[in-house]
């Protein structure tokens, strides 16, 4: 087996990209809530688990990648270059997956939108980065949420802007054709990314990657510190939620039923967090994907968490080979989840997001689950062996790098 720790890799690295890549597999056709045989909502263990984790442990990997990719770059406005074209041809393929009928939250068009800020901050020092990314990720979501406030009153009420003021849907090309105003403002404010908030997390990436990821220390530090930001961010939204003052606010605001109030609070399912965004009480939730502040904290300290552990982990040989499926698909991330992408949109689930227990769907679920993780990771495998990279991790190298060059 060749190395997979090659120049210019790190392992630890990768295996958290693929888990990323499992982790959003998995929220897009595992049901996140379930019901028992007493009627009860409670949450599936995908949804206790990865639902919002997995999207910010891929963006903030991304982060970490873009540091390590300009790194020893001397010319930046050939990096610049270089990365402005990377993210074109992202939103490029996120515009092209929206049409294929899914039913996915397409991340790639925020992703290459945020490729296209980051290009800015490539020149600050570690120190000014590290600074600047702190700033972003704790300010960020407190002023997105501020502003929603202001725009609910410039667009008549909140259910007004809540419903014309975004898309509801990935965006496409022909939304960029035939409504471009609102699809740049999905983008950045009102979609299932928006960029306001989540800039923080490629931000906080890029001030990792500065740092010495070979070190132990530096994987034993992102994985105390990490795992103690979501426990506190977590722990601290369920002490607001124990208050039946508070949960009843969330609940009549939502139109969420109140004895099911934990459990679509911990997944983020069958709750719209948007008609609270802004309101007092939205600030003490850390529902998945609201953009809370405390959603994005603790979200924030899993993917460090996630990543120190197996900056730590893969330290081991013996490691490397047990995980060496989930590192291998991380090293195709994009080919893994446009794959993933086109194959949920021909074979597509059918079934509701909330699944009772015993009910013979779950086989269905199970299988298409599995089919999907092995294919990803077949994909990963045969390249590795294969000593080239991915189809489109390939694309992108090659025409950002001609491009750059001519230019």
């Amino acid at each position: 087996m060749r190395r997979l720790d090659a120049p210019g890799r790190i392992t630890g690295l990768d295996t958290a990209r693929g888990l990323a890549i499992f982790g959003m597999i998995a929220t897009h056709l595992y049901p996140l809530l379930t019901t028992n045989s007493r009627d009860a909502v409670t949450p599936s263990w995908v949804g206790l688990s990865l639902t919002g984790v997995s999207s910010a442990l891929f963006v903030v990997l991304t982060g970490v990648g873009l540091s390590l990719l300009t790194r020893n770059s001397t010319n930046l406005g050939g990096s610049r270059i270089m990365l402005a074209i990377r993210a074109v041809v992202l939103i490029f393929i996120g515009l092209l997956l929206g049409h294929a009928g899914s039913n996915v939250a397409i991340i790639l068009v925020h992703y290459g939108v945020m490729f296209l800020l980051a290009m800015w901050f490539i020149g600050l020092s570690r120190k000014a980065l590290t600074i600047t990314s702190i700033s972003w990720l704790i300010l960020a979501p407190w002023l997105h949420g501020v502003f929603t406030r202001f725009m609910h009153v410039q667009a008549g009420g909140t259910a007004t802007y809540v419903e014309q003021w975004r898309l509801w849907t990935s965006p496409t090309l022909m939304d960029v054709l035939a409504q471009p105003l609102l699809t740049v403002w999905d983008i950045f404010f009102t979609g299932y990314y928006p960029v306001i908030s989540f800039f923080g997390y490629v931000l906080i990436g890029m001030a990792i990657g500065r740092a010495n990821l070979s070190k132990l220390s530096t994987g034993l530090s992102l994985l105390l510190t990490g795992a103690g930001m979501y426990m506190a961010g977590r722990g601290l939204a369920a002490w607001f939620l124990s208050d039946q003052a508070f949960a009843y606010r969330i609940a009549y605001a939502t139109g969420t039923p109140l004895e099911e109030l934990d459990a679509v609070a911990a997944t983020g399912a069958q709750i719209n967090t948007d008609l609270v965004m802004g309101a007092p009480q939205w600030y003490g939730l850390a529902v998945p994907h609201s953009g809370a502040p405390l959603d994005i904290y603790s979200t924030t300290g899993a993917a460090l968490a996630v990543i120190g552990f197996f900056l730590v982990l893969t330290r081991y040989r013996l490691v490397r080979i047990v995980v060496f499926p989930v590192t291998a698909t991380g090293m195709i991330a994009l080919t893994a989840y446009t794959a993933h992408v086109l194959l949920t949109g021909v074979w597509q689930r059918d079934w509701p997001g909330l699944v009772a227990a015993g009910d013979p769907v779950w086989d269905t679920i199970w299988w298409m689950l599995i089919i999907h993780w092995l294919m990803v990771a077949a994909i990963g495998v045969m390249v590795h062996f294969m000593g080239v990279r991915g189809p489109l991790e390939s694309l992108l190298r090659r025409v950002s790098h001609v491009s750059s060059v001519r230019a």
